[in-house]
This record gives C-alpha cells, sequence and structure tokens, in this order.
C-alpha cells in the first residue's frame, strides 16, 4: 500500500511523463499529401490559355505531427504567374517558396514540377447566324419565310480558332409534319471548340406555305341590267391574272368560282359611262392583275320589259 504522503509525488511523476511524450511525439516530423488549389495572377490582358492549364496541384509536405494534421487549407492556394505568358508553348515550373503555409511546415514536394500552358491571342468578332432546317415537307409546301434574331452573334475565343470562321449554324430546327405553318423556336449554335458565343441561343421564326402559281383566265362580266333600259358592256370579258396555290391550281372547277361583276349602274342616265368592277375570288387565291380596268357601259331606253341578269348587253 502506497503511503498517503507520496500520493502527490506519484501525480507529479506521471504529469513530467505525459509531458515528456507529448515534447517527443510534437517534435517528430512526418510527411503528407495535401491537394492545394492553383489561382493564375497576373494573366496578360488580350490572351488566352487554350491548353495544359490544372486546377489543382499535389503537394508534400512535412513537419510536427500536430501541426501537419491541422494545416488550415481554407487559405491555402498557389499563385501561378502567368506574366511573362507569350503566344504560343510556355513552361512554367511550380515552386516550393511560393506556397504561403506555417513556418513550421517544410513544402518537399509539388506534383506535377512544371505546367505546358498553350497560349493564344483572344479575339471577337461578329459574325452572321445561319439556320438550319431540318423537314421533310409535302412536295405542294416551301419556306417562304424565315428570320434569325439576333441575326449575328458575338464569337469570343482563340485567335487561331476564331478568325477563320465567317458565319455559325443553329443546332438542327426539327420541324414536325409535312405541311407545317409558322414555326418559332430558340436553339443554340454549332461552335469551334474553345469559342464563346454572344448570345448563346438565338430564334428561328419559320414560315411555311403552300406553294402558288400564276393562273390566267378570262372571264364573262356579270351585270344586271336596269329596269326599262337596254344595256351593252365593251369589252364583254375581262383577262385574270391570279395566284393561286398549286394545289387549287389543278382544282377543274377553279374557273367556275370566279366571277367579275360590275359594280351598280341601276342610277346612271342614258348614254355611255366607264364604271368598275370587282372580281370575287375562291379562299386562298389573290388577284394578281386585271385588263383593262375599267369598262364602258352603254344604257338606251326600252319598252318596259323585266330586269335580269346579262352577261352581254340585252
Amino acid at each position: 500500500m502506497i503511503p498517503r504522503a507520496n500520493w502527490q509525488y506519484l501525480a507529479l511523476a506521471f504529469a513530467l511523463a505525459v509531458f515528456s511524450w507529448y515534447l517527443v511525439s510534437g517534435r517528430e516530423k512526418v510527411d503528407s499529401w495535401i491537394q492545394v488549389p492553383v489561382e493564375m495572377v497576373n494573366m496578360p490582358q488580350g490572351y488566352i490559355v487554350r491548353q495544359g492549364m490544372v486546377n489543382r496541384i499535389e503537394v508534400r509536405v512535412r513537419g510536427p505531427r500536430p501541426m501537419v494534421r491541422t494545416i488550415d487549407m481554407r487559405n491555402a492556394f498557389y499563385p501561378l504567374d502567368l506574366a511573362e505568358l507569350q503566344v504560343g508553348l510556355n513552361q512554367i515550373d511550380f515552386e516550393t517558396r511560393n506556397l504561403n503555409l506555417s513556418r513550421a511546415i517544410e513544402v518537399v514536394e509539388i506534383m506535377p514540377s512544371r505546367v505546358e500552358l498553350l497560349v493564344d491571342r483572344l479575339m471577337t468578332k461578329t459574325i452572321p447566324v445561319n439556320k438550319n432546317v431540318v423537314v421533310d415537307l409535302d412536295e405542294d409546301f416551301e419556306l417562304r419565310r424565315s428570320a434569325v434574331t439576333p441575326p449575328g452573334v458575338v464569337l469570343r475565343g482563340p485567335l487561331v480558332m476564331v478568325e477563320p470562321v465567317e458565319e455559325v449554324e443553329t443546332q438542327p430546327v426539327k420541324v414536325e409534319g409535312d405541311r407545317p405553318g409558322l414555326v418559332e423556336t430558340t436553339v443554340g449554335l454549332v461552335l469551334p471548340p474553345e469559342v464563346e458565343a454572344s448570345p448563346s441561343r438565338v430564334v428561328v421564326q419559320l414560315d411555311f406555305r403552300e406553294k402558288r402559281t400564276e393562273v390566267s383566265l378570262d372571264r364573262e362580266i356579270q351585270a344586271t341590267r336596269p329596269s326599262g333600259m337596254v344595256m351593252t358592256l365593251e369589252p364583254t370579258s375581262i383577262r385574270l391574272t391570279l395566284s393561286v396555290p398549286v394545289s387549287l391550281a389543278r382544282d377543274p372547277g377553279l374557273e367556275d368560282q370566279v366571277r367579275v361583276i360590275v359594280s351598280p349602274v341601276g342610277e346612271l342616265p342614258v348614254g355611255e359611262h366607264e364604271v368598275g368592277y370587282r372580281v370575287e375570288l375562291p379562299s386562298g387565291v389573290t388577284l394578281t392583275q386585271s385588263e383593262p380596268e375599267r369598262i364602258r357601259v352603254a344604257l338606251e331606253l326600252e319598252e318596259a320589259g323585266p330586269p335580269g341578269e346579262a352577261s352581254v348587253g340585252e
């Protein structure tokens, strides 16, 4: 049994032993690998790194075990100085002295030990955008109008990649159906490698319509003869030029759907007059030209008779 008077000496001895162990273990140096982010500094204006840049490096450090275990990585980074960059291939060594760690920590090795950076001048260029439309149209349909908004974009990238480019295409615009109408969509661009565009997306507007053809017809003039008069028309027919959808142009009944009607003449006095006419057309057909633009109407009195429809004077 330990005398009660000696317990203080035993406690002191134990404390000295622990302290001695801590001093010995604390002085023991260990090696460890840590990852350190790389930050580019002093980048020359108007240059761009095309290849070779690394985001992180592996660093072997040496120091007392407790300090190595507690390295503060929040503020650890390697500042890669690019002030001396030139166009072409540049070799830059990673130097241990550029790492700002605790004085008690020794930087032993950096992997990789250097980087090879391929550098070019930075170029911007405004070029037009060309649409790329993928569609299987019905033979009677066609693309009538199209627009790209904006019509041009600004490219930014290495000079060697941007300088040869004269235009860029959109990503394929796939149009559903073989008889579409109005189509509007937002798409990206097909760009060379390492090149950015501003804006990066454009709006493509497409207007698909049925093909049209010109058709010429001679149509007799229709007029209502005023009561109690004889009416003579000169000429008796009008030459019409029509813009017609191709499917309707193949319809043998198209001509019967076109009418030329003289403006009302019921209040005109006896004599000769120049009057206009109107042309009635089926849906989708437009009038391109008509000859002549006006006709002559001659009115004479006659014995009373019923009014009726007349093509040529009755």
